[in-house]
């Protein structure tokens, strides 16, 4: 049987208050943006001819080669290695390996000047019709750097906070995320009725960059594209990068709006390869009963293994389906973020 949204989320007919989603590289994909092999080969094709070289000694300290028909190891591996070869060998040639690799994602994920926006839009549309004109606050978490999100808001008038604050260029500030949104007469408040959608980037954006000690945003479009982003690089061990600021507020902030204002979670293009997410964000929630969640993915990760043995969490994928800690023969299409979108 192929599941349906209803069945995912059995009160999404009466209010998608309280529900949060958890978006990866899956839910950009249709837009244009490329998926981790594409990324790595348009990454390890524009090294020069030198940072070549650089990175076959990284691989080969560990014994391997670079593969780029299966595009192995991926950028995540790659940037894993060189970091570790940097730190090992105290080589300067490693640390500017690091940051070329940084760069060269930045500028392939830039290229993609005309996204297609239709299935974000769709999805902001399906949400503010499900508010039913009522005050409703929903949760989006990513780890996705580019802006669809915020553009489709936009397009669509749906109130959108990510924690900056500002006009042309805005300063971060993790206190936006606790404001709220309506009119006061001066003597109550009233809530806004609508949609107001908050937005947590783990693991930056394409439209961050550091200005001396501020976190400052603007377009990605108005940024020299050389110019460096604050984005966490592509890479299995994450973590140490998600101590320092923004991130360590960010992490701070889903940690605990994930089971309080989020009780229900979907996930959908998030393929839950980032241990930092799984085991400080994602994890925790579960165990305590205090979220319940909803994974749409295009095959069965390993990432996974822990969760299905959860009464709190329910897989869904292409040839089969996970719920309260058995596999059954369900199915879904809704792990496709156009399917997704269209779902709501």
């Amino acid at each position: 049987m192929a599941l349906t949204l209803d069945q995912l989320l059995p009160n999404v007919n009466q209010s998608i208050n309280g529900i949060g989603f958890l978006f990866g590289a899956g839910a950009s994909f249709q837009a244009g943006y490329p998926l981790m092999t594409t990324l790595t080969r348009q990454v390890v094709a524009e090294l020069t001819a030198t940072e070549r070289i650089d990175l076959t000694n990284v691989l080969n300290a560990t014994g391997q080669t670079y593969d780029d028909k299966t595009a192995t190891p991926n950028i995540e591996e790659i940037a894993d290695l060189t970091i570790a070869h940097s730190l090992n060998s105290g080589d300067p040639r490693y640390a500017n390996l690091e940051w070329r690799l940084r760069e060269l994602i930045v500028q392939t994920l830039l290229s993609v000047t005309a996204p297609n926006f239709d299935h974000h839009i769709r999805f902001f549309q399906g949400l503010k019709r499900r508010t039913f004109g009522l005050p409703c606050t929903v949760w989006i978490f990513t780890t996705n750097y580019d802006v669809l999100f915020e553009t489709a808001a936009a397009m669509t008038g749906v109130r959108l906070e990510n924690g900056f604050s500002g006009t042309t260029t805005s300063f971060h500030d993790i206190g936006r995320f606790g404001q709220l949104h309506g009119t006061s007469d001066g003597q109550r408040f009233v809530p806004h009725a609508g949609l107001v959608v908050k937005l947590v980037k783990l693991h930056g954006s394409l439209s961050w960059y550091v200005d001396k000690t501020q976190i400052l945003e603007q377009h990605p479009t108005s940024l020299a594209p050389t110019l460096p982003r604050t984005i966490v690089l592509p890479r299995r061990r994450k973590v140490m990068d998600t101590l320092s600021p923004p991130y360590d507020q960010l992490f701070a902030l889903a940690s605990r709006a994930i089971g309080s204002e989020c009780k229900y979670l979907i996930s959908c293009g998030f393929s839950y390869g980032d241990e930092h997410i799984n085991q400080n964000i994602l994890l925790p929630a579960l165990r305590a009963g205090r979220c319940r969640l909803t994974a749409l993915c295009g095959f069965d990760p390993p990432g996974l293994a822990e969760f299905k043995t959860l009464p709190t969490f329910v897989g869904a994928f292409p040839t089969h389906a996970w719920s309260k800690t058995a596999e059954t023969t369900d199915t879904t299409t809704l792990w496709q973020f156009d399917q997704f979108a269209q779902a709501f």
